[in-house]
């Protein structure tokens, strides 16, 4: 049995939610969950089930009353143990540690998908997915592709052996979309408990803070004690792409059509407008998507008024 699931932990004061593209907090709040109300949606067109975990479900409540659909959405609140650095950025996303450890806890009959709320379902469910889901196989998304012309390879080897000396494969897994059996989710945990303390230590010398960092040598130590995680871009079940500039070489966006979960980390605000149109189709979003996002006219925009504010910030910095 296939299930889906997301994470809202709410943290107001901290470096929670650091993509967010809204200035106050409880304006971050229901922007991310008019994404969820979306994920949830277009999961559910497909025959899905979607739960959102978080640790203030009533507050969560009240928000999702006044978004359109998102009195639909399941909620649940769990606890959140661990122990993390005030101030420290992605605050929120290291309690991926705690929802695995919860993943780890289901019925052995599982199979839990987890992705972050900026994504959506644009196709029907793929037979690739049939198949892991069926034969209990664990998935990742591996986006080494993009992490390298960004930091380069030898800084994000490096980084990783922080965490472990005997790191080496420098292959990253982005932290948008992880999935197996609860037994997976068990190993995956105990791995990260590994490193964690190494982790921590490090916080000041490494290029990346936030799970992916840990995830990553977590899972590498996994593929070293032998275990087979399939990569779910190389086989088209999840695709992220950027409307923004990039430092990678990315694919053109009708590659990413044909993938079964599509994620928009830039476009959160788009996400949170469609949804509230309530019309939720694949193809009316594709379609509209394209024209507002990803056409010459629409980037040029975007782009000069990325550079206008830029040059503001700049002028605003040398006469304060």
């Amino acid at each position: 049995m296939i299930k889906f699931y997301g994470l809202l932990h709410l943290a107001e004061g901290e470096k929670s939610l650091m993509n967010s593209y809204a200035p106050e907090f409880e304006q971050q709040i229901r922007l991310y969950a008019s994404n969820a109300t979306l994920l949830a949606l277009t999961l559910r067109n497909k025959g899905i089930e979607f739960t959102l975990i978080t640790n203030k479900k009533d507050y969560l409540l009240d928000i999702f009353k006044e978004i359109k659909g998102g009195n639909t959405v399941a909620i649940k609140e769990i606890d959140f143990e661990i122990q993390i650095p005030s101030g420290i950025r992605f605050y929120s996303d290291h309690f991926k540690i705690d929802l695995y450890r919860y993943f780890s806890r289901f019925d052995q009959d599982n199979y839990i998908c987890y992705c972050d709320l900026d994504m959506l379902a644009i196709n029907k469910v793929p037979t690739t997915l049939e198949y892991i889901v069926r034969e209990r196989i664990p998935m990742c998304y591996d986006i080494t592709e993009q992490i390298i012309p960004a930091i380069g390879h030898e800084v994000m080897i490096a980084d990783m052996q922080k965490l472990n000396a005997s790191a080496g494969e420098g292959r990253w897994s982005g932290g948008e979309f992880i999935a197996g059996p609860p037994e997976f989710f068990s190993l995956l945990g105990q791995e990260i408990n590994s490193v964690f303390d190494n982790y921590l230590a490090n916080l000041d010398n490494l290029h990346h803070v936030g799970s992916e960092m840990f995830v990553s040598v977590a899972l590498e130590q996994l593929r070293r004690k032998g275990m087979y995680i399939a990569d779910a871009g190389s086989i088209g079940i999840v695709g992220r792409y950027w409307s923004s500039r990039t430092l990678h070489p990315q694919k053109p966006f009708k590659y990413f059509k044909n993938c079964f979960l599509l994620h928009l980390p830039a476009d959160k605000n788009f996400l949170s407008e469609f949804c509230s149109r309530g019309v939720i189709n694949d193809s009316l979003f594709l379609e509209q998507y394209s024209s507002q996002v990803c056409s010459p006219i629409a980037k040029g925009k975007r782009l000069a008024s990325s550079a206008l504010r830029k040059a503001r910030a700049k002028i605003d910095t040398m006469f304060s």
